[in-house]
């Protein structure tokens, strides 16, 4: 059991103050650019570099969700019985020494495709236990009244990465070639590595009797079943990614086989898209504050789940078709931000401490373990029925996924619960 607690969270005025969660948010903020540029790169360094073919592509970009289904679970009980600072510090140092290699081993004409697929499994189980940890962490260094707000400057973060990182990308590949491109997250770990270094918080590791780790997990995934309100985000965010996935797996291939958009209108539009995370990520915190918690939840919820249905609605001009596919993305995603800030704070809010990285792991594990079928479902319901009506059935599905939460508690919460009110 690990026993924490941050003296500048204890009474802190804003969390501008709070000097230990802006080292975090600094070296998340950069090293979330990075990842971004090798989103980009990585793909790039194995068409250019190793010639690969379509499918051999899809496998190496599984390799790095496989780990969430089967260690996430055992990473969040390890996330509860250490402290959590220095396996972020070990993970991202491992993931920096990587991402790092491939352009060495691109260099030496050593790079092989089994290789750089071994390479991408090793960074995947280290993007699990990061995190597993950071989203156990943030409660240990931020009170409970500014969990809505340092999550959203997180989520903020990431969109803002997600808008520009790719365009960064392009331009290092364009100027130092695909493997190179990834020094820039190499870096990028390393100045987390530092951040993490210089956070100044006690994290006191009690001894406790050793326990069956799949007594452990279950505890985990017992509790997030018991608690209501984890029940419901479990639920609704798996069906959430189901449909995510599943549009993902289409958008492109409609896009260019059916709306007739070139690579960058589509970069374009994905670009823009982004920019409704980073404005629903940014207004999250004032939202909360200012009205009830739970009609901020299910407004973003609404807004989220329901900006899909224009992606395939969208028709007559190109011009009309990209500004309504454009709006479809864009509403999804400032819904998404704002709901997946106030979601992910009311999680932190209602979990004790000991077990916070079991939910996460459990949470991460439910979500994403349903959510990646809806890749390979969306591939057979786009064959079968044709690439739109796929986005359709997608579309109603995201409607669908929004009913646990309009019909829970949630949408009743004034406040966010405290733990002892949740329990």
């Amino acid at each position: 059991m690990t026993e924490v607690r941050d003296p500048e969270a204890l009474h802190p005025q804003t969390l501008w103050r709070n000097r230990n969660f802006s080292r975090f948010w600094f070296g998340e903020t950069v090293s979330l650019f990075g990842v971004q540029v090798t989103n980009l790169a990585l793909p790039l360094t194995a068409v250019l570099v190793l010639q690969v073919t379509p499918e051999q592509l899809g496998l190496l970009r599984s390799f790095a969700f496989l780990p969430f289904l089967f260690l996430a679970l055992p990473f969040g009980v390890l996330a509860d019985r250490k402290a959590k600072r220095p396996l972020m510090i070990y993970a991202n140092l491992v993931r920096a020494v990587l991402v790092g290699l491939v352009p060495i081993l691109a260099a030496l004409d050593a790079l092989t495709l089994p290789a750089l697929a071994a390479i991408v499994l090793v960074i995947g189980v280290c993007t699990v236990l990061f995190e597993v940890c950071w989203l156990s962490y943030v409660p240990v260094i931020v009170s409970q009244e500014h969990l809505v707000a340092a999550n959203g400057r997180v989520s903020a973060s990431s969109s803002a990465a997600e808008f520009a990182g790719p365009g960064l990308g392009g331009l290092l590949v364009q100027w130092l070639t695909a493997p190179l491109a990834l020094v820039a997250n190499a870096g990028s770990y390393l100045v987390s590595v530092v951040s993490l270094w210089f956070i100044r918080v006690p994290e006191v590791v009690t001894p406790s009797p050793k326990r069956h780790i799949g007594k452990e997990i279950a505890e985990g995934v017992k509790f997030i079943v018991g608690q209501p309100y984890l029940r419901v985000l479990a639920v609704a965010g798996a069906a959430f990614n189901f449909c995510y996935m599943f549009v993902e797996a289409l958008f492109v291939i409609y896009a260019v086989r059916e709306l007739h958009f070139s690579p960058g209108l589509i970069g374009l539009i994905v670009a823009m898209s982004a920019i409704g995370g980073v404005l629903g990520a940014a207004v999250a915190s004032t939202l909360v504050r200012r009205f009830p918690f739970g009609k901020v939840y299910v407004g973003a919820v609404a807004v989220g789940y329901a900006g899909p249905l224009l992606i395939p609605a969208a028709a007559g001009s190109t011009l009309t078709i990209v500004i309504g596919v454009t709006a479809g993305f864009f509403l999804m995603r400032a819904g998404l931000a704002v709901s997946n800030v106030a979601g992910t704070s009311l999680r932190q809010a209602v979990t004790p401490q000991a077990l916070m990285g079991r939910m996460t792991a459990g949470m991460r594990t439910i979500m994403w373990g349903i959510g990646t079928t809806g890749a390979i479902a969306g591939g057979v319901v786009g064959g079968y029925l044709g690439l739109r009506a796929g986005l359709w059935v997608a579309a109603v599905g995201f409607l669908l996924a929004a009913l646990p939460i309009v019909l829970s508690a949630i949408p009743r919460l004034k406040d966010m619960p405290t733990r002892e009110q949740a329990s």
